[in-house]
């Protein structure tokens, strides 16, 4: 089976996620093609695209390739609105398309693809009629839908269609979209949850799911986040269906707020019984509340420092920096004791910004003697790849407008 994924606005992170997710339940899946707005990937299975998405923090819409052509044709169009129409009896049929470009946008097949749409809209209604169907295209400003906008006029009803154009110089793909990341769940447990903190801010739930699902620890794995905060980790990884699950903090009272978010969670998803523990403790001394060599996954934000305000002197930072070096650096002697062999460690780490010098914390020597070593989360195919951003030290880039503290994204391994 062939299935394409658009990618979100970080797309090195979105196909790091996503290769790391298929490749659990088919590891010879193989990426067919790659570009910083869609991987499109062949399986040996069937996918669970609605299910999948559910927990891609990363991938914006999905779907299946129906049809594989030289140039868009409206013969190939027409059989996917059949295909797609044919629990419709009657009625209103909703359809709209999206046109994604496998290579540049400056590609000739790609011009002649947007060009072609309006009339191929027009095509497609006459075509419905003639099947005694009345239809709506759906429309935007841009080459493609938003998920809202899928979401919203019923193109993953029945009775609907969003048809995805995939274009290469010398090949169009076509799917029919399946599912679209649940904007409204993200944003009820980003915003709906009992507690939060402004100032310091908490860590968007599609963060959490991609660092979970970057961790690939095993559905019956004991995932544990040391730095638990208000439990945004544990609680995506509860939504994901992990059912053993470990926080701890230094700080009792955020560790209530946990509490009351997981509860929170647990009533308003109706999920089933969780093995979760909450636990008081101070990350260097993990070891003590957390039996050794008993953890498949750590997954965690840790603290990153005070909050700058953007005018901060160089010193300042500097020593922000030295200090988060040593609470890391001791937290990785913990992390040794407790996690079994071969296991992952998905952590933030923060980039300090002064003027236009990024400050990256200096201590992956010194993780590396203590055990573990930073490992690049894409596989070989993708590395050379022109949207991918990798940096030297393995790591990916996660950043949103107005940040003054940028995180950094690196998944560890054991050596």
């Amino acid at each position: 089976m062939r299935y394409f994924f658009i990618l979100g606005r970080n797309p090195t992170l979105s196909s790091a996620e996503l290769v790391a997710v298929i490749r659990k339940t088919d590891p010879n899946f193989v990426i067919l093609e790659a570009s910083g707005d869609v991987l499109l990937v062949e399986t040996k299975d069937t996918l669970e695209i609605r299910e999948m998405i559910k927990v891609l923090g990363g991938i914006i819409k999905a779907g299946v390739v129906m049809e594989e052509t030289g140039k868009l044709e409206k013969e190939n169009v027409f059989k996917i609105l059949k295909e797609s129409t044919k629990r419709a009896e009657s009625g209103k049929i909703f359809f709209g398309f999206s046109l994604y470009n496998l290579e540049n946008r400056d590609g000739k097949n790609f011009s002649e693809a947007k060009k072609q749409t309006s009339s191929l809209a027009m095509e497609a209604k006459k075509f419905l009629k003639e099947k005694g169907f009345s239809a709506r295209w759906v429309t935007s400003k841009e080459d493609n839908l938003s998920s809202v906008i899928v979401a919203k006029n019923k193109l993953l009803e029945e009775n609907g269609a969003e048809i995805v154009i995939l274009v290469k110089n010398d090949q169009v793909f076509l799917g029919k979209t399946l599912a679209v990341q649940g904007f409204e769940e993200l944003g009820f447990r980003d915003f709906g949850r009992p507690k939060r903190n402004m100032q310091v801010g908490l860590m968007p739930p599609k963060l959490a799911q991609i660092m979970i699902n970057l961790s690939e620890a095993k559905d019956d794995g004991v995932i544990l986040d040391p730095f638990c905060g208000f439990g945004t980790v544990l609680g995506e990884a509860m939504i994901a269906g992990y059912k053993n699950l470990i926080g701890s903090d230094i700080n009792e009272e955020v560790l209530a707020g946990a509490k009351e978010n997981l509860e929170w969670l647990e009533k308003n998803y109706q999920l089933p019984a969780i093995n979760y523990q909450l636990i008081k403790s101070d990350v260097r001394h993990i070891s003590g509340k957390v039996e050794e060599v008993s953890v498949d996954a750590i997954v965690t934000e840790p603290y990153l420092g005070p909050p700058l305000h953007g005018n901060e002197p160089k010193e300042n930072i500097l020593e922000i920096a030295k200090e988060l070096s040593m609470l890391y650096l001791d937290a990785f002697r913990e992390f040794k004791k407790v996690l079994k062999p071969n296991s992952k460690i998905v952590i933030l780490f923060p980039i300090f910004v002064f003027q236009n010098e990024e400050i990256f914390l200096p201590i992956m020597e010194e993780i590396k003697k203590i055990g573990f070593e930073a490992a690049n989360p894409l596989p070989k195919e993708l590395e050379n790849k022109d949207f991918v951003k990798i940096t030297p030290r393995q790591s990916i880039i996660y950043s949103r407008p107005g940040q003054k503290v940028l995180r950094e994204v690196l998944v560890f391994s054991s050596l």
